[in-house]
């Protein structure tokens, strides 16, 4: 995120701890494609609106701010990008969309986890440790879209407003953590005010 000198209109500049995990191998275990009753598939150029949509219905409540603070040509230049890759989770036989999750490719080797997460309506029954797998081995396996060659590193972020299971769980599944920083951040002041902050 990059940071501003003054808040957007309801937005209050915060300090938040963001804690930073790496993958140099992957031990993941594969899994099937898809969990039972949904499926995965690639979100390919969305509309931002549609985009800014989805990243609301599932980053509202943990105050995500990074995606809609970007003016419209960023975030256009962002999901034109053929290194940003975004995978949509679609519950069966409705079509509704379940979560997301979005890898940015990097000229280094690197790949980032740089957004993952649920609609609430599906959280709680085990859909996020699958998806989450699912991610980490697609980031694994690419499609040679590192300028440099295979992936050598995923990595991911999060922060002291995210779940509090989070770090947990990155821990379980292989990440380890490589640095912490408590940066000024801006946040939704109604999502500030539900935390009594």
């Amino acid at each position: 995120m990059a940071h501003l000198e003054a808040p957007p209109p309801g937005h209050r500049i915060v300090p938040a701890r963001t804690t930073y995990l790496e993958m140099l191998r992957n031990e993941v275990p594969a899994l099937p494609d898809e969990p039972a009753g949904f499926r995965i598939e690639r979100w390919a150029r969305p509309s931002r609106d549609e985009y800014r949509a989805l990243f609301s219905a599932i980053g509202g409540d943990w105050g995500w701010t990074g995606r809609l603070l970007l003016r419209d040509a960023e975030l256009d230049a962002l999901l034109a990008d053929p290194r940003v890759e975004i995978y949509r989770l679609i519950a069966e036989p409705d079509d509704a969309v379940a979560g997301f999750a979005e890898l940015e490719r990097q000229t280094d080797g690197s790949v980032e986890i740089a957004y993952f997460g649920l609609v609430r309506d599906f959280i709680g029954q085990g859909l996020g440790g699958v998806l989450l797998r699912w991610t980490i081995n697609r980031a694994w396996a690419g499609e040679g879209a590192n300028e440099t060659g295979p992936t050598r590193r995923v990595w991911l972020h999060t922060c002291d407003f995210d779940s509090e299971t989070a770090l947990g769980f990155y821990r379980h599944l292989g990440f380890a953590v490589f640095d912490e920083k408590v940066e000024m951040e801006p946040y939704p002041e109604d999502f500030l005010a539900k935390l009594g902050r």
